[in-house]
């Protein structure tokens, strides 16, 4: 904990500070401009396998080299070029066993092994794309056609990601491909429910320098048809009455900006600027949607986030210099006087030293000072500052053995943020010449510092929360199985998750900062939950007679229950809301030449919705069909047509309770490539 007089403990942290708050309206013109004369200036791996392994490979990514036996999945490149044209929620879904909250496409939130949404976090670079106020991000709004691959960690990952990594974490990557010359690709979608996505991508390049400018524009009416369970039906005597939805409508812009440059094969720089406005009409529940056919209720986000780093890895001791400012802005009903509004300076830096090739070691520190403009905070909080030291130890004992260590310790304006040390191994148990089995396991604490509006929303904001803690126990077995025409894996995963002070809004009396007796919605720390289970997943990649496949099953026990409470109204040892106990999905892909056709399910289980045992959404499954062909004009055009059709069976369900979801659909698109 530090409090207010921190500027020095900052500065010094802070690499390169280079922008100033009281400039924002100077910045935020400046970066526009900046990306709009790179996107005028630039106008004008899927990796096959054929050989037998001998012995198993191991590459270790950035992620993954200092957390042995934490499971993080990269989702495949043919399974992410499937699901490109739709958001994160939809790709999510379709190749994982991870659970969404969604409401018509609008608005989606995760539960990663039965946590909270503001329990998984979300980043882009060395940004944390959570919201400081909400806590959580909309998986909706956040477009798969801008990026080039989706990493999500399972469990606690807070050593490594920070305060909200509780339940995991998901990472957005980009990848430098150092274009040499000119790669161009445009993009058209249309679908049902005036569903519309138009797309394009530029790269132009020396093989050194490099500017990949990216940009699209997503539509939907979000006008299907559904069964209104909410409204009687007298013809037929029944809660049950055909409907239309209304007023839900989407409408997203957005622009990544990137500028790289290698100055050598170990030296490189990077700057990624992606704007994004996002804008919806929030979906009524069933009942207002019939009988308040006229309520709009639009919500607006807009941001500016700024990410660059330099990296040099020339000598033993390599280092990594990062900095980047983030600009979050909702505007709820189209009110301007609420001002819903925070921003972020953020600057890391980090060494790392290769002993020998078995041992390695990496310390950092990252700052962020946060200045949130919020209607109902007060005028006494002017900024925030974090700061987190972190450290990380790898060491390949022998040939079979792996372990790592990592320690984190924040420190918040005015908060107390607890330790968090991480420990894990990966145990080669055998490695045949087709086949090898690994043992992995991971024991770590995390921790969530509370939202701004947890903290200090009017009089109902508590400041004196405690921090969210979890602990973490992960056991898992991986088999790695390859030959010349066959290669996949089977994984099993079993975890134990403690989370303790979950934070909830609840109703009821409470003191406020006044010391006056109030009765309303406050944040408090209820209870204490524990999430424990296992995930089996399995994929396989086959290629015969020139025929590829690649498929999948995936299927997740979660058990999460509130095991202590101080809110008599929360079922203690009764499964938490939102939480389907049982969840699987298959997906296969197949390859034939220039023409690929895929097949997905989802399977998921009951849900309780409330305290009470009175609505419960029923188990639903979901199937989807997509066919597409791509046609060579010539070396260096092609053209690729594919067509999508969704949830085939025309199932009728409901992800949130109360709210529509569509129906059958389709989505026809259109990409032209230029290399």
């Amino acid at each position: 904990m530090f409090g207010r007089r921190s500027n020095s403990l900052f500065l010094l942290v802070y690499p390169g500070v280079f922008f100033f708050i009281r400039y924002k309206m100077k910045l935020k013109f400046l970066f526009v401009l900046l990306g709009s004369f790179i996107s005028l200036y630039s106008w004008g791996q899927t990796v096959g396998v054929d050989t037998i392994h001998l012995k198993e490979v191991v590459s270790y990514g950035k992620l993954k080299k200092y957390q042995s036996g934490a499971k993080i999945e990269t989702i495949s490149a043919l399974q992410f070029d499937a699901n490109r044209d739709g958001s994160l929620e939809q790709l999510l879904l379709r190749t994982l066993p991870i659970v969404l909250k969604s409401r018509a496409g609008a608005s989606s939130n995760i539960r990663l092994r039965g946590t909270s949404p503001n329990h998984t976090s979300v980043n882009f670079g060395g940004i944390n794309l959570n919201s400081l106020t909400l806590g959580e991000s909309n998986m909706s709004n956040i477009p798969m056609y801008l990026f080039d691959e989706v990493g999500v960690q399972f469990g606690s990952a807070s050593t490594v990601n920070g305060s909200g990594s509780i339940g995991g974490a998901i990472h957005l990557g980009l990848k430098n491909n150092w274009t040499k010359g000119v790669k161009a690709e445009a993009r058209v979608a249309h679908g049902s429910f005036g569903e519309e996505l138009y797309g394009t991508k530029i790269h132009i390049g020396n093989g050194k320098f490099e500017s990949v400018t990216r940009l699209y524009y997503y539509k939907k009416d979000n006008d299907f048809k559904f069964t209104n369970t909410a409204v009687y039906d007298f013809e037929k005597g029944i809660y049950q009455k055909e409907d239309r939805q209304r007023n839900a409508n989407i409408e997203n812009k957005g622009l990544i900006q990137e500028i790289n440059y290698k100055f050598s094969e170990k030296e490189t720089f990077i700057f990624n600027l992606w704007l994004e406005k996002d804008w919806h009409l929030i979906q009524q529940n069933m009942q207002e949607n019939y009988y308040k056919p006229d309520l709009r209720e639009p919500y607006e986000d807009k941001n500016i986030r700024l990410w660059t780093s330099y990296k040099n890895a020339k000598k033993a001791i390599k280092y990594e210099i990062s900095g980047g400012y983030v600009y979050d802005n909702g505007i709820h009903n189209k009110n301007t006087d609420g001002t819903i509004q925070t921003q972020r300076i953020i600057g890391e830096a980090c060494v790392e030293h290769e002993l020998n090739k078995n041992i390695s070691y990496k310390i950092g520190a990252k700052a962020s000072r946060i200045y949130p403009t919020v209607y109902t905070y007060s005028g006494d909080l002017e900024y925030e500052d974090r700061v987190d030291f972190y450290a990380s130890y790898f060491h390949k004992l022998n040939r079979k053995l792996t372990a790592t260590i990592n320690l984190r310790q924040g420190l918040v304006t005015d908060f107390t943020v607890p330790f968090t040390p991480t420990f894990g191994f990966k145990y080669l148990v055998f490695s045949k010449e087709t086949h090898a089995l690994n043992i992995n396991g991971n024991i770590a604490k995390s921790y969530r510092v509370p939202t701004f509006n947890d903290r200090f929303w009017g009089d109902q904001g508590n400041p004196n929360l405690n921090p969210e803690k979890g602990m973490n126990y992960e056991l898992g077995f991986k088999w790695n199985y390859s030959t010349t025409d066959i290669f996949g894996h089977i994984q099993l995963n079993t975890f134990y998750l403690n989370v303790d002070e979950w934070i909830l809004w609840r109703k009821g009396s409470f003191i406020n900062n006044e010391g006056e007796k109030k009765d309303d919605w406050h944040a408090k720390n209820v209870q204490e939950v524990e999430s424990k289970g296992f995930e089996f997943m399995t994929q396989w990649n086959y290629s015969l007679w020139g025929v590829k496949t690649v498929s999948g099953v995936n299927y997740s026990y979660t058990s999460t229950e509130p095991k202590k409470s101080i809110d008599p109204t929360i079922p203690v040892d009764r499964q938490l809301e939102y939480v389907p106990l049982h969840m699987a999905n298959f997906y296969t892909i197949t390859s034939f030449k220039n023409t690929d056709i895929s097949i997905d399910c989802k399977y998921t289980d009951k849900q309780y919705t409330n305290g009470e045992n009175d609505k419960i959404l029923s188990s639903y499954f979901l199937l989807n069909f997509s066919v597409g062909h791509q046609f060579k004009l010539n070396n260096n055009n092609k053209i690729k047509i594919k067509g999508i059709l969704n949830n085939i069976f025309n199932t009728d369900y409901q992800s949130s309770f109360g709210y529509a979801m569509p129906g059958i659909n389709y989505r026809l698109s259109l990409t032209y490539n230029i290399n």
